[in-house]
């Protein structure tokens, strides 16, 4: 995820992730000129429905402020 960096992304990011069922392995974050870059591997924790990428790419569109994209 790279988007403008403001205070709580990070933390918006994980619980949102969280609230998806995803449990978050790694995560390497990077902070240059106003910008954040998030590297995030998780995995599925879980039973049951899988979690599709369209999900997993409205929430973090939803965390870093594009709603509705």
């Amino acid at each position: 995820m790279f988007c403008a960096r403001r205070p709580g992304l990070l933390l918006s990011t994980m619980r949102a992730l969280d609230n998806l069922g995803l449990d978050i392995q790694q995560a390497v974050i990077s902070c240059f000129n106003g910008f954040a870059l998030d590297v995030f591997r998780a995995e599925q924790c879980r039973e049951g429905q899988d979690v599709l990428p369209e999900q997993i790419k409205a929430v973090l569109l939803d965390s870093a402020g594009f709603h509705g994209i």
